[in-house]
């Protein structure tokens, strides 16, 4: 008798299994497939519509929008009194809005083997080793043409000082940042012209003229060279409300001083 008592209570346990083995709870299930995530991105490209040197037109100063690479703005090797040109760039994004700035760094002022007309001028030298006096005697002005008229008048907007800033002084020219201008859009073009005179440059917006004398320039600039990167400069508006040109690390690859936030 005892050993059929364990037996049915084998068979009761086994039982139990089984009943709850075919219990199932109530459920659904939705499925979201192929998320991802892709990075946008900052297109900045350049285009030139060419460059002025006196009263002629610079060969091979035009190229259509893209990266630049061995590319030069300005490349003069004879360069006298009172000459004077321009250069017309148009600066473009792709399908982020950008911030703007074009830099000036790596900035080299020889002064060369002085001749005879800047040593009587009083250029002195010491072991042949001094900055050259040609930037400080090249001045430059930028403006924005809005109009796209090729002229500095009502409607455009000055980039640089309009009474003289210098070669030797120039460094950050604000395109668009978050104390100046509006940011760039892929809708948007920016013409941005660059105008130097070896001597005094005179704006006169009302007239829309840019004259250059060089009749202060003096014999202390001969035989001295100039030298400098300018750099095209682009970054993302969206989170980065607060970017300024100032900002940047001078020629340091590229890299923006980190933002808070």
């Amino acid at each position: 008798m005892k050993k059929i008592l364990v037996s049915l209570a084998a068979i009761v346990a086994v039982g139990a299994l089984a009943v709850g083995g075919t219990i199932a709870f109530y459920n659904d299930s939705e499925l979201s497939s192929g998320n991802v995530f892709t990075a946008g991105t900052i297109d900045f490209t350049v285009d030139s519509k060419g460059a002025i040197y006196n009263d002629g037109t610079v060969a091979g100063s035009s190229w259509e929008a893209k990266d630049l690479t061995d590319e030069k703005f300005f490349s003069f090797d004879d360069i006298k009194p009172a000459d004077r040109g321009s250069r017309h760039l148009s600066l473009h994004v792709g399908e982020n809005d950008g911030w703007a700035c074009l830099l000036v760094a790596n900035k080299i002022n020889d002064e060369n083997t002085p001749i005879d007309p800047e040593l009587i001028a009083g250029d002195t030298t010491d072991n042949g080793i001094q900055d050259g006096e040609l930037a400080q005697n090249t001045e430059v002005f930028v403006w924005q043409d809005n109009n796209s008229d090729g002229l500095y008048n009502a409607g455009d907007d000055a980039l640089t000082a309009e009474d003289g800033e210098t070669l030797y002084s120039l460094s950050d020219v604000v395109i668009a940042d978050s104390t100046y201008g509006t940011p760039l859009t892929n809708a948007s073009t920016r013409q941005v012209y660059i105008a130097w005179c070896a001597g005094d440059q005179t704006v006169d917006k009302s007239a829309g003229t840019i004259t250059c004398d060089g009749g202060g320039m003096g014999d202390k600039a001969q035989t001295d060279k100039f030298s400098a990167d300018m750099i095209a400069y682009a970054v993302q508006v969206r989170n980065n409300a607060d970017f300024k040109c100032s900002d940047v690390d001078e020629y340091n690859e590229f890299t923006p001083v980190p933002q808070a936030g």
